[in-house]
């Protein structure tokens, strides 16, 4: 009997410890949940504070207020589409129609923002059907022709007796002057007025304008060749008042339509076509993102400007002898 009695008392201190284990977890649980709900009402009380408050007041800008549409992304219609119907018009009485109204603007307002649409669109849209015309690969085959000739007419010319003569004892004279402080003798002319010459293969004596061109003015005179006469070309070619000229964005495109090449940055030291123009600035630069010209003459038809051009750019670049 002692010990049924002594089982009894562990059973029911177990029993004790298993009832007070289950209260505490209880009113642990009753805690964690009312938690959530102390937090619920601080946030409804900021909601609340919040909903006091006036809605900030909204300033739009004159641009803003000049515009008429909510901008659509994706757009109705895609660029490419686009270009090709770039003729739109609006509906004219005498096509058919018993009448034509303008809720929203008066005929004349409504054609006028048509038409800033159509040329925005002109501006910067791809002509990718263009086809180089006759005219650009007749300039380009005159150009390589005279290329060649120029480079040969330098190459005779240094490689001249006279000319050897010449070189040998101005090195002879610099050697002789070196260490001594004075001024090296030269035999530079005059430059004069570089445009004013006739023959840039003869400015005396044989010798050339560009008889001091090295790889790099060779290169910077073909360069200047290929994106002048490539605004030429695109414009006789599209043969549309419109079309100003090649916007930034399809240069690539065009310069690859034309030349059937890439313009490689790299080969000019450069890290994008902005800088590569920068090289000739007097010939390429852009305006509004529209590559242009300072040219002001029909350089094409005289194409011994481009070498005057090169032979000024490399004196500036050079300084004074």
């Amino acid at each position: 009997k002692a010990e049924e009695k002594k089982e009894d008392s562990k059973e029911a201190k177990a029993e004790e410890k298993k009832e007070e284990e289950t209260e505490t977890k209880d009113e642990e649980d009753k805690g964690a949940k009312e938690e959530p709900i102390d937090e619920k009402k601080e946030d409804m009380e900021v909601e609340e504070e919040d909903d006091d408050k006036e809605p900030p007041a909204v300033e739009l800008s004159e641009e803003e207020k000049a515009i008429w549409f909510a901008p659509k992304a994706p757009s109705d219609l895609g660029s490419k589409a686009f270009s090709e119907y770039v003729n739109f018009t609006l509906p004219e009485k005498s096509e058919g129609f018993e009448a034509v109204k303008y809720i929203w603007s008066e005929a004349a307002d409504a054609k006028e923002y048509l038409r800033k649409k159509v040329l925005e669109r002109k501006r910067t849209s791809l002509v990718d059907n263009l086809v180089p015309s006759q005219w650009f690969h007749d300039k380009v085959a005159e150009w390589k022709k005279l290329f060649a000739e120029w480079q040969k007419k330098q190459e005779d010319f240094k490689a001249s007796p006279e000319q050897v003569a010449k070189e040998a004892a101005k090195k002879a004279a610099a050697d002789k002057k070196d260490g001594e402080g004075n001024e090296e003798l030269s035999d530079e002319k005059p430059k004069g007025d570089l445009f004013s010459v006739e023959d840039i293969c003869d400015i005396g004596e044989g010798e050339p304008v560009f008889k001091d061109f090295g790889i790099a003015d060779w290169a910077l005179l073909q360069l200047r060749f290929e994106l002048y006469l490539l605004q030429v070309a695109f414009r006789k070619d599209v043969d549309d008042p419109d079309r100003p000229g090649i916007s930034e964005q399809y240069f690539a495109f065009y310069y690859q339509k034309y030349y059937k090449k890439q313009l490689l940055y790299m080969n000019y030291g450069c890290e994008n076509l902005r800088d590569v123009c920068k090289l000739v600035k007097d010939t390429a630069v852009w305006k509004e993102d529209i590559l242009s010209t300072p040219i002001t003459k029909a350089a094409e038809d005289e194409m011994t400007y481009f070498v005057k051009l090169s032979e000024e750019h490399r004196r500036e670049r050079q300084g004074p002898p």
